[in-house]
């Protein structure tokens, strides 16, 4: 009776979760909301655990942001609404860390005017946000792919990966990056970078990283019903390289999602969703693949496979390079680890409303909305 048991328990959790004889994660009280919320991002600064998130408001969608100083169980808000302009709704929510612990937060914001397309950033400096507007990029419609990502360098500038549907000679959308060009004072401009994509084919979704000074972008190249998973990084500023080939574990399958980090070298790992190549179909599925300095390393197979496709992945690494990673299936939060030779599932409860998962850069933490609440766990 205990053998059927058991094989009944494999069959019920899946590869990913058999066998997770660890700790279940630990839910930690949220920061309290004015309205539902709808995306999260987490990240460290020198103080604590930082959580942002849109809520929804009669006036527009807002950005929050509140600080868990470390040792500490309560939240304190940093800051107000973040929009650039309380009025104007707020998207595409990302956050990254600056030198010295520095929280940096990204996000699109619909400014109410006609073929403009904006992304606003702005840091936390301990006591306030800086205005969002100084590092503005607002590009006509007609130039901009509504698809971007953001990093910090050293010196403290963020840096962009950007989709541009204008660059000479390009069939489609292509993925360039974005300089920031000081001209004295607190006054510059955003110059672009090179193409870093084939201009013969439609590229879009980059996720950017910095490491060392040098930037690392991934993202998605090809006809949009066939994508490939490909990766440049910077050999030297303003020199770009290909990291190894596409990662897609079946040539000419419809690929999204791409997310990007960094190990302690500088190499890349990156997960993504791709399409069941069967001809019968299947659900989305995610997978995650290394690069070990000479070739793409695929840890293992799909995550979690189940029967409802898999969405909206997010990555991190431990301080000591384990790869922990979160997405949705079917409107229930996920989450695994790599123990170096399978992946083991977190036992998280059920959710069934989640939306936008996001794993704190050191994976200590998972965060989403939960049905309009903010919901965070502590994760072994």
């Amino acid at each position: 009776m205990r053998a059927v048991s058991a094989v009944l328990l494999l069959f019920l959790l899946g590869p990913a979760q058999a066998g997770a004889g660890q700790a279940a994660p630990r839910e930690v009280a949220s920061p309290a909301t004015g309205g539902p919320a709808e995306l999260t991002t987490l990240a460290r600064s020198g103080a604590g655990l930082v959580l942002a998130w849109t809520e929804r408001t009669p006036q527009a969608t807002q950005v929050r942001a509140a600080l868990l100083p470390r040792g500490e169980t309560n939240w304190r808000p940093l800051g107000g609404v973040l929009n650039g302009d309380p009025r104007f709704n707020a998207a595409q929510l990302r956050s990254r860390e600056g030198a010295g612990g520095q929280v940096w937060l990204g996000w699109s914001e619909d400014s109410g005017e006609a073929h403009v397309d904006s992304w606003l950033m702005s840091a936390w400096t301990g006591a306030a946000w800086s205005d969002p507007a100084r590092y503005a990029v607002r590009r006509n419609l007609s130039d901009a792919g509504k698809s971007r990502a953001f990093d910090v360098l050293p010196g403290g500038l963020p840096t962009l990966a950007w989709t541009d549907v204008s660059a000479a000679g390009a069939v489609g959308d292509v993925v360039r990056p974005l300089n920031w060009q000081a001209q004295g004072g607190q006054n510059g401009t955003w110059t672009p970078g090179p193409v870093l994509s084939d201009p013969r084919e439609a590229a879009f979704a980059p996720d950017l990283r910095v490491r060392a000074g040098l930037r690392t972008v991934t993202y998605l190249q090809g006809d949009f019903a066939t994508m490939q998973v490909l990766t440049q990084r910077e050999t030297a500023p303003g020199r770009w390289a290909r990291v190894g080939g596409a990662v897609n574990r079946a040539p000419g399958t419809f690929t999204a999602d791409p997310h990007l980090v960094l190990d302690a070298g500088g190499h890349p790992v990156v997960a993504w969703i791709e399409a069941d190549p069967r001809p019968e179909g299947g659900p989305d599925r995610l997978f995650v693949s290394r690069w070990t300095g000479r070739a793409w390393e695929p840890l293992g197979g799909a995550l979690f496979p189940a029967p409802q496709s898999a969405e909206a992945p997010t990555l991190a690494l431990t301080p000591g390079g384990e790869v922990r990673a979160a997405w949705l299936a079917g409107g229930q939060v996920r989450a695994a680890h790599w123990t170096g030779r399978t992946w083991q599932a977190y036992a998280l409860p059920d959710t069934r409303q989640a939306t936008s998962p996001s794993l704190s850069p050191d994976g200590a933490y998972l965060s989403i909305s939960d049905g309009g609440r903010l919901r965070l766990w502590a994760l072994p």
